[in-house]
């Protein structure tokens, strides 16, 4: 136990120092206090042709480790962070407490859908004769290469050509004014990962299948629906678990794409306009997406660990 708190807390720490070196890399390879005030200028009006400036690349050191350092401050009082937007700075709290909630909203509900419905499936599919699987395993194949965009959209088209055809509006498909979309982002942003749950499931259950002890159960007469759910599923959990870390990654890459789609303005997107002139304000958005997460599979690796010392 002690070993794994060790790793995690280590962890903990890269993770932080790797958002911290990756948020500050535009001030390594540019001039950033000279760009900055150029672009002050010309958005307060002072400078109207910038046809005459160059960015050309160049190693600042001295300037990334003291951006870091910046960063590491502004992380130390949040009350008091601002950020650079339109000639203006504005205090990031209130920004970010708008656009936070309703971004980790969608991620947390990806993530338990495409864990609860990649299970649901799992076990269906291993019911189901082999030729039947031997379709399921195709189509899976076939919308696993299919661009994260495509997806998207076609399931939005799905939805307007279904409210066009039968005149019921099943689920808002975009944010408007006072109409939010919740329901279908979120079902939208876990396809994906549902299907890399399935995969990775239908893998481990079918060799766990071939196992002694389960050909031992069914020999006593127990249906496989509940030797799928009683045993091999509780087997598998703790390889599953381990493969979220993925999970996160796979919803965390689909996040921005789903945002301007949609119409959600959330963290990713307040990253995209002001991350870039920011470089602190993209490393604080970034830590707050990942420490719930980091908390969460924390301390299911800490469960886990505790319930199979192995």
């Amino acid at each position: 136990m002690i070993k794994t708190a060790e790793k995690l807390l280590s962890f903990f720490l890269l993770s932080l120092l790797g958002i911290l070196l990756f948020t500050s890399l535009p001030v390594l390879i540019y001039d950033y206090s000279v760009l900055m005030n150029n672009t002050r200028l010309i958005d307060t009006g002072q400078l109207d042709n910038n046809s005459f400036l160059t960015n050309s690349i160049q190693f600042e050191l001295v300037a990334y480790f003291e951006q870091i350092k910046f960063t590491v401050q502004q992380l130390m009082n949040l009350t008091q962070t601002t950020y650079y937007s339109n000639g203006n700075d504005y205090p990031l709290l209130p920004a970010l407490l708008e656009v936070y909630p309703q971004s980790l909203t969608f991620f947390m509900g990806g993530l338990l859908a495409s864990l609860l419905v990649g299970i649901s499936l799992t076990v269906i599919y291993m019911v189901f004769p082999y030729r039947i699987r031997s379709i399921i395993k195709k189509a899976i194949l076939a919308i696993e290469i299919l661009p994260d965009v495509f997806i998207i959209i076609l399931v939005q088209l799905t939805v307007i050509w279904f409210y066009k055809t039968t005149g019921f509006l099943m689920f808002n498909i975009v944010n408007v004014y006072k109409t939010e979309a919740y329901f279908l982002p979120i079902f939208t942003i876990s396809i994906l990962p549902t299907l890399y749950v399935m995969k990775y499931l239908i893998l481990i259950l079918e060799e766990e299948a071939n196992k002694s002890y389960i050909e031992f159960a069914k020999g006593k007469g127990l249906k496989t629906i509940y030797l799928i759910i009683v045993y091999m599923l509780k087997n598998t959990a703790p390889s599953l678990f381990g493969q979220s870390k993925t999970i996160f990654w796979i919803l965390l890459s689909n996040l921005l794409i789903l945002e301007i789609i949609f119409n959600i303005y959330g963290i990713m997107r307040f990253i995209a306009d002001y991350g870039v002139e920011n470089p602190h304000l993209a490393a604080i958005c970034l830590i707050a997406i990942f420490l719930p997460f980091f908390f969460l599979f924390a301390s299911g690796s800490l469960l886990i660990r505790k319930l199979d010392p192995r």
